[in-house]
C-alpha cells in the first residue's frame, strides 16, 4: 500500500511538472493578482521617485484590476527599503521603484545588506532623466569650455555641489573630472535642494542637478550649460550635451525602474511587464512625468537586467579610478 501511495505521489508530481511546461498553463499568472499590490518607495513623499510612483499608481491598478498602494520607506538613501524588499516574498505583491544609488552606486562604495543582481527580479526601466550642468549666473562661466578652462586654472580649488555621497550628481561630477582632465572638488549636501540653494547663492559655482532645477533655470536663477546624456534630451531641447560641448564620451543618466524580490514566477513577470508597457505608453502618464522632468520609457526584463549590469560595471570602474569613498 505504501509503495502504491509513493508511486501515486511521483505520478502526480510528474504530471504537475509536465502541465506547468505546457503552453497556456500558468496558474500563477491566470490568478494574479488576487490582492492589493504594495509599491515600495525608498524615499519620503515629494521626491522624484515618489512622484513617479504616484503617477503610475492609478493606471497600473486599473490595468491589473487591483489596488496598488504606495508604501514610502525612507532611510539611508534608499538602502533601507532595498534591504526590506530583498527579504520580501517574490509573489508579485511587493514591487519596488529602484534607482542608481542603491543598485549601481552604493554597492560599489561599501558593503550593502543585499545583492542587487541576485536578490531581485528586474521588470522594466520606467523613466530616464539627464542631469543638467548648471552654474551660478554670476560665476562668469557661460559654456562647458569655460568651465573646463576655469577648472584647469583653479585646479583642486573649484568646487562642485551634489546631493550627497553616492548620488548620481557626484558620479556626474567625477565622470566630468575624468574625461575633461580637470580636478573640481566635490562638496556633498544632504539633498539636491540645499545644493541648488547654495549654487544660486554663489556659495558653490557648479552642480550637476536633476531636472528639478528646470524652474530655477527658466526663472534665470541658474544658468544651464548642457545635459549629461549622450543624446540631447526632449526635456531640454535647446541644451547641447556635455559630450558635444567639448568632453567626448561623456554620458551620465539618471533613471528609475521597477523590480520585484527574487523568485517572481516568469508568467507573473510577463503579466506585469505587459501591464507596465501599456501604462508607460499612456499620453497622460507621459505628460505628467514630463512635468517632473522624466522621460517615460519601457524595457523588457532582460533589457533592464543588461542595462543595470552595464551601469554597475561602468560606475564600479569610475569609483575605483576616482578613488571615491563612502564617508
Amino acid at each position: 500500500m505504501k509503495r502504491v501511495n509513493r508511486l501515486a505521489r511521483h505520478v502526480a508530481g510528474a504530471l504537475l511538472t509536465l502541465a506547468a511546461a505546457l503552453p497556456g498553463f500558468a496558474v500563477a499568472a491566470d490568478d494574479y493578482p488576487q490582492q492589493p499590490i504594495r509599491l515600495v518607495v525608498g524615499f519620503p513623499p515629494g521626491g522624484g521617485v515618489d512622484a513617479l510612483a504616484r503617477v503610475i499608481q492609478g493606471p497600473l491598478a486599473k490595468e491589473l484590476n487591483t489596488n496598488v498602494v504606495v508604501d514610502n520607506r525612507p532611510g539611508a538613501g534608499g538602502i533601507l527599503a532595498t534591504e526590506q524588499v530583498a527579504k520580501a516574498a517574490g509573489d508579485g505583491y511587493t514591487l519596488y521603484i529602484n534607482s542608481p544609488g542603491s543598485f549601481t552606486i552604493w554597492p560599489n562604495l561599501r558593503k550593502v545588506p543585499y545583492d542587487p543582481a541576485k536578490d531581485f527580479t528586474p521588470i522594466s526601466r520606467l523613466v530616464v532623466m539627464p542631469n543638467v550642468l548648471v552654474v551660478n549666473p554670476a560665476s562668469g562661466i557661460s559654456s562647458v569650455k569655460d568651465l573646463v578652462a576655469k577648472a584647469k586654472q583653479q585646479s583642486g580649488s573649484l568646487n562642485y555641489a551634489s546631493g550627497g555621497i553616492g548620488t548620481i550628481g557626484q558620479i556626474a561630477g567625477e565622470e566630468f573630472n575624468m574625461l575633461a582632465g580637470v580636478k573640481m572638488q566635490h562638496i556633498a549636501y544632504k539633498g539636491t535642494a540645499p545644493a541648488l540653494t547654495d549654487v544660486m547663492a554663489g556659495q558653490v559655482p557648479v552642480t550637476f542637478s536633476d531636472p528639478t532645477a528646470k524652474g530655477m533655470i527658466d526663472s534665470g536663477k541658474l544658468k544651464a550649460l548642457a545635459v549629461s546624456s549622450a543624446k540631447r534630451s526632449p526635456l531640454f531641447p535647446t541644451l547641447p550635451t556635455v559630450a558635444e560641448s567639448g568632453v567626448p564620451g561623456y554620458d551620465v543618466i539618471n533613471w528609475y525602474g521597477i523590480v520585484a524580490p527574487k523568485g517572481l514566477p516568469p508568467e507573473v513577470n510577463r503579466k506585469l511587464d505587459r501591464a507596465i508597457a501599456k501604462v508607460m505608453e499612456l499620453k497622460d502618464v507621459q505628460e505628467a512625468l514630463a512635468k517632473q522632468g522624466m522621460q517615460a520609457m519601457h524595457e523588457s526584463p532582460a533589457q533592464f537586467a543588461a542595462f543595470m549590469a552595464a551601469e554597475n560595471a561602468k560606475w564600479a570602474d569610475l569609483i575605483k579610478r576616482a578613488g571615491i569613498r563612502a564617508e
